[in-house]
């Protein structure tokens, strides 16, 4: 662990950062300056200037501040940072391995419920019980989806940029801001052997009441809370490996400004021809990034577009070019991996090369045989796409979700075109940029099976289970 030389308390509002203060500056070595980059103030209310940062400094040069108090503070020095604060802090602190990071979390219906209060009383801290001020509120549904959503998307940032960083940070949660051992703890962590028997008692709790006392509609509060899925149990799991930005395999015209950003190299030559019939020139292929990156620099007014295939479609033309088809596309390791642990029954490669539907079918290999196959297939690839096999996530059948996401790193789709309406979108593109029109040949090649001869139920629910962010994130309903 390195040697830390300032800490941050990552909290928000009403999580009892102000308790996490009082208590951690009852320690000799450690000191903490409150809301450092508040955007209304520096430290505390009324408070414009720190370690003789002003404002405007703070507002240039946010570091300058954290620097300032490393150098000026002795022992170790901290302050409290919020999810409403800059957030080139954060991405600061996150980085930098000697920045001690701690995490306080409180229920977030109590925290809502408690800043909804303080607004209504306009009392923010309590240190004298008989200067309390007492308030009901009143649950606004919405409002709280909203305050809920930021902060789970701040947590995940969090968590995000210490998974990367390969840095852990010190949890706490309100009821931890009371217990001395826990305190103890953290001293530990943050690098000082010093011990408290006890903590102090000078800031009270303002409302201890239940929340059923503190809330006007409770009762409705309640029932509108179930409605909300706080462990994200619809989410649609991404188990998928991380896609490479594969450039090289789009198309580029070289006299037309449109990018074809296939989602495997070779997909749908028809689109590919149809540009090549725009360009008049050999078209540009199988490009590194920069070579990517001279095009679009070199082309400021274009469009870039990629054509999205059914699930199924695209787990079949896999399938039939890759595993049944012995051609020059086979995969013949992963074939023989299915044959041998999958149950996926089929023909001899021979049989294959060339395959004769009629010579099939006599051979006792037909309709319902090659369907059995595929369903095996499917099977192969939900484990495959979370990465439970030995097998390579091959492009051919990886999620595209996954490979548009991939491709994102490197340039931003204009349009994503589905095959069934794709001669009227390329249209489109061609009058947007003032192109004469050219005829789209998206002739289907002939399979000895088509996914239409062996189409089931039981292969949409296998290719649903494999495809789940295809299916939710590219709005696909079943291929029947």
């Amino acid at each position: 662990m390195p040697e830390f030389k300032y800490f941050v308390l990552l909290a928000n509002m009403r999580t009892g950062s102000n308790l996490f203060e009082q208590n951690i500056r009852l320690y000799e070595r450690f000191s903490c300056h409150g809301e450092l980059f508040n955007p209304h103030f520096i430290g505390y209310p009324a408070v414009e200037e720190a370690f003789e940062v002003t404002l405007t400094d703070r507002e240039t040069k946010p570091q300058k501040l954290i620097n300032r108090m490393v150098a000026r503070e002795p022992g170790l020095p901290g302050f409290r940072l919020f999810s409403d604060h800059d957030p080139r802090v954060l991405a600061h602190v996150l980085a930098d391995p000697t920045c001690a990071k701690i995490i306080l979390t409180r229920n977030p219906l109590e925290s809502y419920v408690s800043h909804a209060i303080a607004r209504e009383t306009d009392q923010w801290k309590l240190t004298d019980v008989a200067k309390r001020k007492t308030a009901q509120a009143r649950f606004d549904f919405l409002a709280f989806k909203s305050y809920l959503t930021r902060l789970q998307t701040w947590l995940t940032d969090i968590k995000r940029g210490l998974q990367t960083s390969g840095q852990t940070a010190f949890y706490l949660g309100y009821d931890d801001l009371n217990d001395p051992e826990v305190f103890n703890g953290l001293a530990r962590f943050l690098g000082s052997d010093e011990t408290l028997r006890e903590l102090s008692t000078k800031i009270v709790r303002q409302n201890p009441e239940a929340l059923r006392d503190k809330v006007e509609n409770y009762d409705q509060m309640i029932d509108q809370v179930r409605q909300i899925d706080l462990l994200a149990t619809e989410a649609v799991p991404v188990l998928e490996p991380v896609r490479n930005p594969g450039s090289k395999n789009f198309v580029a015209g070289t006299a037309v400004p449109v990018l074809f950003m296939a989602t495997e190299r070779g997909s749908h030559p028809a689109v590919t021809q149809w540009l090549s019939t725009h360009n008049g020139a050999p078209l540009a292929q199988d490009m590194n990034q920069k070579a990517l990156g001279d095009w679009l620099a070199a082309h400021p007014t274009r469009r870039s577009f990629t054509v999205v295939d059914h699930p199924l479609d695209r787990a079949y033309a896999a399938f039939y070019d890759h595993i049944f088809h012995c051609g020059d596309g086979l995969f013949p390791w992963i074939r023989t991996a299915l044959e041998n642990h999958y149950s996926v029954a089929l023909p001899p490669k021979e049989a294959c090369r060339d395959p004769n539907r009629a010579a099939l079918e006599n051979a006792g290999y037909g309709a319902a045989q090659h369907g059995a196959a595929f369903v095996g297939f499917l099977r192969f690839l939900k484990g495959n796409l979370q990465g439970q096999t030995r097998a390579r996530v091959d492009q051919s059948w990886a999620s595209q979700n996954a490979i548009l996401q991939g491709y994102a790193r490197l340039a931003i789709l204009d349009l994503v075109l589905r095959r069934e309406t794709l001669a009227e979108e390329l249209a489109r593109i061609e009058t947007d940029l003032g192109l004469d029109h050219r005829p789209l040949d998206d002739t289907i090649p002939a399979n000895v099976f088509t996914l239409a001869d062996i189409y089931s139920d039981q292969m949409e629910k296998l290719c649903r289970d494999a495809y789940a962010r295809d299916y939710a994130m590219l709005g696909f309903g079943d291929w029947g």
